[in-house]
Parts: structure tokens; sequence; C-alpha cells
């Protein structure tokens, strides 16, 4: 239908607004709802409601840019498409209000304490400590050694020290929501995981989400 077609059914049936409902992101749009406001509140014709919804269909994607592109740090957006008639009668305006979401990291060091034998083993035996929220800790070792009934128990024992305190740790400061994913690596940078204490330092990365007003 016509422009000039549209604005005569937005007339008679005194419509005051149509909102545009959407969410899109992960590279494509998702949902999207029309919602429409007459000054009567009354409830359009299923084929008056047909009408709007082909036009408006096509033309709120020409009138408006939304960001369904998707590149892990940034999600998507949602929000609301609000039209309504101009002054001069003879087009609409297209006023986007919308929120987008964001992954965001939160990097900390977590300190934890090591015995005498702990800090010794790591020292002669491991290159690198890893792990997260879908995997145990895992070991990477710098060399070949015995693995003895003795050790086996040592690495057991420090592997699920690490796995409840990595599971539970809440960093201090951030802004957003807190998510349950995360992952540590003592390879994240090239400091020395042994501190001069002989305690074991886990780079920690907590996944946040951030939602920003647009």
């Amino acid at each position: 239908m016509s422009t000039e077609e549209i604005i005569k059914i937005w007339e008679e049936h005194k419509i005051i607004q149509v909102r545009f409902e959407f969410y899109c992101g992960g590279d494509s749009m998702g949902d999207t709802m029309f919602h429409f406001d007459t000054d009567t509140d009354e409830k359009l014709p299923s084929k008056v409601v047909s009408q709007l919804e082909g036009y408006f269909d096509d033309e709120v994607y020409r009138n408006v840019e939304f960001y369904e592109a998707s590149d892990g740090h940034y999600m998507g957006e949602c929000g609301n498409v609000y039209i309504e008639l101009n002054e001069k009668e003879d087009g609409f305006y297209y006023m986007k209000s919308s929120e987008s979401e964001w992954n965001e990291s939160v990097d900390n060091d977590i300190i934890i304490k090591l015995s005498d034998e702990e800090t010794k083993f790591i020292k002669d035996n491991v290159s690198n400590i890893n792990g997260g929220y879908d995997d145990r800790t895992n070991f990477n070792y710098s060399r070949d050694f015995i693995m003895t009934d003795k050790i086996e128990e040592l690495i057991k024992n420090l592997s699920e020290r690490i796995d409840e305190i990595t599971e539970n740790y809440v960093p201090e400061e951030y802004d957003g929501e807190l998510q349950e994913w995360y992952q540590f690596s003592t390879d994240f940078d090239d400091k020395d995981f042994i501190n001069d204490e002989g305690d074991l330092v886990i780079p920690m990365s907590n996944n946040v989400t951030i939602y920003r007003e647009d």
C-alpha cells in the first residue's frame, strides 16, 4: 500500500502511535511485534492490522538502522521504534529507543596458599595451570617425571582446591551482571605464577553482561 493510503487508514482509526518492538543479535533479527495505540483504545480489525503491519514492516527497516551483527563482545540490542505521523501529515517519524547488550571480562589475580611440598612440585614440574567453567583444573608439565601415588594424591587435592576456589570466586568490583562463565590460565601474562611467599597466583577472567541505553 502507498503512504497516502496508510495515512488515510491512520486518520480513520485515530491512531496515535505504532510501536515496533524488536530484539536483534547473533547476526539476525529476532522476534518483532507491532503494537497500535489509538485515541479511542479500539481494537483494530484484523484486515487493518495486516495492512499496517505490511507497510511498516518494510518502512521501519528503510528508516531505522538495527545492529544485529554480534562479535562476542557486542551481543545485540532490544527496544522499540516509535512511529508517529509527522507535523505535515504526509509521512511518518521513526524514533528508536534501545538497550544494547555487551559481554565484558573482569580480570583479577587469585592467591592460593600452598604447602612447601606443593610449591616445590609446581616449581619443578609445572609449566602452566588452566581451567574454567566447562573444564576442571589442568596441569601442563614442563618435564617428564614418575607419577607416584603420593604425587598423584597431591595433584588431586590441589586440583580440587583450585576448582572450588575459582568456581566460587566473586570479583570485588565489577559493572553489570556477573555470569557463571569464567576461565583462568597462568599463561595469561609473563609473570611468575609462584609469588615470593611461595603461593600460587591464578589470573582469573570472569564474564559480566553489561546493558547500555542507546
